[in-house]
C-alpha cells in the first residue's frame, strides 16, 4: 500500500455507521456517532440499523443499499457472523475501507471463528476494500474532524500513533493531551486480517504531516516486511515503540486480545538497538518520551543543572539523573557566591541541585537565580521541581504563589528547563495542582510527574539524539 492509497482512508467525505443501536443511548456503538457529532465532521453521516427511525435528527436506514449515493467509508458495528455479507454490500456503494470494531474473530481461538476472519479477508481482495480491524477503535484524523472518541484534541499536532489494542490508543491519547501533545493520526487496527501494523507504519513514516511515530505493538503479519518498514521509518523520524507481551502470562493474554503472536523478548530488544528505535515500557513511558522530544527537542548533552524545594527531593532527584546516565556537576563557587548575593543562604541549599525553599515566593528572586544557572557553561538545560504533597500546615495554601514564581521564572530561562510536578492527590489538593500543571503545559514546558520518569526521558531522548549524531 502506498502513502496515496491510504490517505483517502483519513480524509473521507461520507461516512455510513451500520448497526447502530436506535433504543439505548448508553450503548457502545452510540460513541462514533457521538464522536463525529462532537467534532463537527463536514461529510455526510449515514446510520444503517433494520429498525429504521431517527436517532439526533438523522435518518436511521434499513441497510446500507438504501442510502442514496456512494459512502466512502463504514463502520461495521454489527454481530461477527453477519461481517461478510456486510463487506459486499459496501463494495456496492463504492466504499474503499470498512473499520470493524466487532470481535468475536481469531481472537477467541476457535476454529470457527478464525476462519470467518479469513473469510472477510478474502472477501476484502476479492470485492477491492480494505479492512481495519476487527476488533478495533479505528482511525482518529482531527484534521478531517474524525474521531472515534468524543473528548480527543480536536487541535491537530505532529505525533502519529499506532496501536493494535483499542484501549491503549484512547488512554495514550487522553492521557497525553493533558501534557500538550497533539496527534496527526491514531490508528487502532486490532487483529490486522488485512491492513495491518507494516501498512500503516509505512503510511505514517511518509505522511509529511507526522513528525514523530509512537507505537504499541503485540504481534506481527510478516516480520520481514516490518523490519523493513521499521528499518526505514526509523531513519526518516523519531519512533517511540512498546511491545506489548514480553513475559509468558503476557504472550498468553496477547493470543486472548488480538490474537497475535507475540514474540522473544530478546528478539525485540535486539531490533530496537540495531534501527534506533526508542524502546519503552509502558504508556505512560511513551507520553513522557513524546513530550521530551516535542518540547526538550534540542539537547546537546546531558548536564543539568537542578532547582526545587525540599533537601530530601533534591537528593532523590540527583540519584534520579545519575542513576539514568545524566550528570549534575557542582556549583561552581564563583556562582555559588552570585546567588548568595541575590537570596539568603539560611534555610536555602547553594550546591546544585540549589534548594530555594525560604524564598520560594519571590518570583523576581527565583528568576534571577534561574537566569544565573543558565548562564552556567557546563550545563545544557535545568529542571524545575516541585512537590506540592509534601509541604505541612500552612504552606500548603502558598503552593499556588510558588508554582506561579517557577512558571515566570522558567518562562524567563536561557537556556531548554523542565518541569516536574508531583501530583498532589489529597482531597481538596489534586484539582489546584492538576490546574497549575495546565499552565506550565500551556506555556510550552515539558512537564513530568516524578523525578524518575523526568529522567529516564531525557535520558532516552539524549541517547536517541547522540546516535542520530
Amino acid at each position: 500500500m502506498s502513502y496515496e492509497d491510504l490517505d483517502p482512508l483519513f480524509h473521507p467525505r461520507s461516512i455510513a455507521l451500520v448497526g447502530i443501536t436506535t433504543t439505548n443511548p448508553e450503548h457502545w456503538t452510540r460513541t462514533f456517532l457521538d464522536s463525529l457529532l462532537e467534532f463537527k465532521f463536514k461529510g455526510q453521516i449515514y446510520l444503517v440499523n433494520p429498525k429504521g427511525g431517527e436517532i439526533k435528527g438523522l435518518k436511521v436506514y434499513p441497510s446500507l443499499k438504501d442510502i442514496p449515493g456512494t459512502v466512502d467509508y463504514v463502520i461495521g458495528l454489527v454481530p461477527a457472523p453477519l461481517a461478510p455479507q456486510l463487506v459486499k454490500e459496501s463494495a456496492t456503494k463504492g466504499a474503499k475501507a470498512i473499520h470493524f470494531c466487532t470481535a468475536g474473530f481469531s481472537e477467541t481461538g476457535e476454529e470457527e471463528r478464525i476462519n470467518l476472519e479469513k473469510e472477510l479477508t478474502r472477501l476484502a481482495q476479492e470485492e477491492g476494500i480494505r479492512i481495519i480491524g476487527p476488533n478495533c477503535m479505528g482511525l482518529y484524523c482531527p484534521k478531517s474532524n474524525f474521531s472515534f472518541a468524543p473528548d480527543f484534541p480536536k487541535e491537530s499536532g505532529t505525533v502519529g500513533y499506532i496501536s493494535q489494542s483499542g484501549g491503549n490508543s484512547i488512554a495514550l491519547v487522553k492521557q497525553a493531551k493533558w501534557r500538550g501533545v497533539r496527534f496527526s493520526k491514531v490508528i487502532s487496527y486490532g487483529n490486522a486480517c488485512d491492513l495491518n501494523e507494516s501498512d500503516f507504519l509505512e503510511y505514517l513514516t511518509d505522511d509529511p504531516e507526522t513528525k514523530i511515530i509512537a507505537v504499541y505493538i503485540e504481534g506481527v503479519k510478516d516480520g520481514k516486511r516490518f523490519r523493513q518498514v521499521l528499518e526505514r521509518a526509523a531513519k526518516e523520524k523519531p519512533v517511540v515503540l512498546l511491545k506489548g507481551g514480553i513475559t509468558e502470562g503476557g504472550t498468553r493474554a496477547v493470543a486472548g486480545h488480538t490474537g497475535a503472536l507475540a514474540g522473544s523478548e530478546v528478539i525485540w530488544d535486539s531490533l530496537c538497538r540495531q534501527l534506533g528505535v526508542i524502546r519503552v515500557y509502558s504508556l505512560g513511558e511513551i507520553i513522557d518520551v513524546l513530550v521530551t522530544l516535542l518540547f526538550l527537542p534540542h539537547l546537546k548533552g546531558g548536564n543539568v543543572a537542578l532547582v526545587g524545594l525540599g533537601g530530601g527531593a533534591s537528593v532523590l532527584i540527583t540519584d534520579e539523573c545519575e542513576r539514568r546516565g545524566l550528570k549534575v556537576p557542582p556549583l561552581p563557587q564563583e556562582l555559588k557566591e552570585r546567588i548568595q548575593r541575590l537570596i539568603p543562604e539560611a534555610g536555602n541549599i547553594f550546591r546544585n541541585p540549589v534548594d530555594y525553599s525560604q524564598t520560594a515566593m519571590e518570583a523576581e528572586k527565583l528568576a534571577r537565580v534561574i537566569e544565573v544557572l543558565s548562564q552556567w557553561e557546563e550545563i545544557d538545560f535545568l529542571i524545575g521541581f516541585l512537590r506540592p504533597g509534601q509541604a505541612p500546615g500552612i504552606r500548603r495554601t502558598q503552593f499556588p504563589q510558588i508554582m506561579e514564581a517557577l512558571l515566570e521564572a522558567s518562562k524567563a530561562a536561557s537556556k531548554p528547563i523542565a518541569i516536574i510536578i508531583e501530583p498532589d492527590i489529597s482531597p481538596g489538593g489534586a484539582e489546584g495542582t492538576v490546574s497549575f500543571i495546565q499552565k506550565f503545559v500551556s506555556a510550552g514546558l515539558p512537564v513530568y510527574h516524578s523525578f524518575a520518569s523526568a529522567a529516564n526521558a531525557i535520558s532516552l531522548s539524549l541517547r536517541y539524539n547522540k546516535l542520530r549524531r
